[in-house]
């Protein structure tokens, strides 16, 4: 089993703030003409968690300011939506790839979670995949009836096949955003904004893209 991952040649920063206003539960996403793509997603109280997923020379920059001026520089990249912000955890950062293995099985094994794929974090579905690729797993076993090995293949090849179909949904619709919005040119941007408005105006559309996250 062996897939090489492709880079997106962006890289997570990732880090804590507390906040001037509470995020009230909402979560905030911009696309950025840089090519980067910002979300703060919400904790509990005045605090917040950012991925910023930006291209390599910005990561090393973010990556190199010290608290304050980080703090100002994500604060000020959301328009001060929340207020002034403030370094609680120091930032890490996570070079962003893009991985698809050919099988989720072998012999007595089954992956799940970042092991079994990769995917790009602006929709904040890994970690979703990998919740469904448990219970998955756990519904399978407990299923399994007269077959006493946790470990047989017809258990593991039904584990694969259940999880098949919904990680390549979001890893296509993932990957695909990824590239849109990553593309440059001011054509891009006006076929971009359309194709958003249009899903805008679709409500099972909007459904659609919104229930995997939801469950």
């Amino acid at each position: 089993m062996h897939a090489v991952p492709r880079p997106y040649g962006q890289t997570a920063v990732v880090a804590n703030f507390a906040c001037e206003r509470p995020p009230r539960g909402c979560a905030r996403q911009w696309f950025r003409k840089d090519g980067g793509i910002l979300a703060w997603l919400p904790l509990p109280g005045r605090r917040v968690s950012i991925v910023w997923s930006a291209p390599a020379a910005l990561a090393t920059e973010l990556m190199s300011l010290d608290h304050a001026a980080l703090a100002s520089r994500v604060a000020a990249a959301g328009a001060h939506a929340l207020g002034d912000f403030g370094v609680v955890t120091p930032p890490s950062a996570f070079p962003l790839q893009f991985l698809r293995l050919p099988a989720l099985v072998a012999h007595r094994l089954a992956l799940a979670g970042d092991a079994a794929h990769g995917v790009h974090p602006l929709a904040g579905q890994g970690v979703n995949l990998g919740f469904g690729d448990a219970e998955a797993l756990a519904a399978v076993l407990a299923e399994r009836g007269p077959v006493a090995d946790p470990g047989a293949s017809v258990l593991l090849e039904r584990y694969a096949r259940r999880r098949a179909e919904p990680v390549l949904a979001m890893q296509a619709v993932t990957d695909g955003l990824a590239r849109l919005f990553g593309a440059r040119g001011a054509w891009v941007s006006v076929l971009r904004n359309l194709g958003l408005a249009a899903a805008d105006r679709l409500p099972f559309v909007k459904q659609a893209l919104a229930q995997p996250a939801l469950r």
